[in-house]
């Protein structure tokens, strides 16, 4: 393919677009265009794995009295450290894409620039995918045992702090993120000029409108059904998060679109090498 041969000559490019002289590499090599995926979905399993392994060391010994000192140290400490640990994440993540956004915007890039870039946006996609889960089908299960076995005494739980103060928010940032890349960095689908997708509105709703059940849950809970029920009405909104973040698919889909589209621009600017097999090349 056209865009395959033309990679050949193309360096290495960081993330805010600048390139950088290397050796030549594919734009969709595992080290070129997918290792935000592996940093990310690394990270976030490392964080679960902690809470979980928290969890099990101390939710029996300090987590069944919010009002003991034993919880004040061993969650309270953890709630305060999450919500520290994110609100720095959040600053200099999103500062930085701004920034480095910014610094590129309005400059054109190769295609294969632009397909190492799609790429990064898909890793994002796959780690946010992978908060979502975790926030929506590992630890509410947890949450559902525990709060049918123990019952609660407030919001505040060891399944609650973990699940509602650190994965919720997560979601959040990490689809504001993404957006914020793809803003800057693929114009062509996402640039001021083509206002704000669908697909990120509906990714993005899913994971703030989540954050906002959490309170209509709590209270529900608290003054009207205390047994956890899963079909109870103030658990529909959960099923509405389900189908709005599917924009995920929607971010997949038009990207995938959009690869096309600069195959199909490269190999109408240069016919003669989209002809030339590799073998006559060498």
């Amino acid at each position: 393919m056209a865009q395959a041969q033309a990679v050949q000559n193309v360096p290495k490019g960081s993330g805010d677009g600048s390139m950088t002289t290397g050796n030549p590499a594919n734009p969709t090599d595992w080290s070129v265009g997918w290792h935000p995926l592996f940093w990310g979905c690394g990270l976030i399993m490392l964080a679960n794995v902690f809470f979980w392994y928290w969890n099990y060391a101390f939710m029996f010994t300090a987590g069944l009295n919010s009002a003991s000192a034993e919880f004040t140290m061993y969650y309270w400490t953890l709630f305060w450290g999450e919500l520290i640990v994110l609100g720095v994440f959040s600053g200099v993540w999103l500062g930085w894409l701004i920034r480095n956004g910014r610094a590129i915007e309005g400059q054109e890039c190769s295609p294969a620039e632009e397909t190492r870039r799609i790429a990064i946006l898909w890793s994002l996609i796959g780690a946010t995918s992978l908060a979502i889960y975790l926030m929506a089908s590992f630890w509410p299960n947890w949450d559902g045992s525990w709060h049918q076995t123990m019952v609660r005494d407030t919001a505040f739980t060891p399944t609650h702090i973990p699940m509602f103060y650190f994965f919720f928010p997560l979601s959040v940032i990490l689809a504001v993120g993404t957006y914020i890349y793809g803003r800057f960095h693929i114009p062509a689908l996402y640039g001021k000029d083509k206002g704000f997708p669908w697909s990120f509105f509906l990714l993005i709703s899913a994971c703030v409108l989540e954050c906002m059940a959490v309170a209509a849950n709590e209270w529900g809970h608290s003054l009207w059904i205390s047994e956890e029920i899963f079909s109870v009405p103030f658990h529909w909104p959960f099923v509405i998060y389900g189908w709005l973040a599917a924009g995920m698919f929607a971010v997949w889909g038009e990207t995938l679109v959009r690869m096309f589209e600069v195959e199909k621009t490269e190999e109408d600017a240069n016919p003669e090498a989209s002809l030339e097999s590799p073998l006559a090349a060498d």
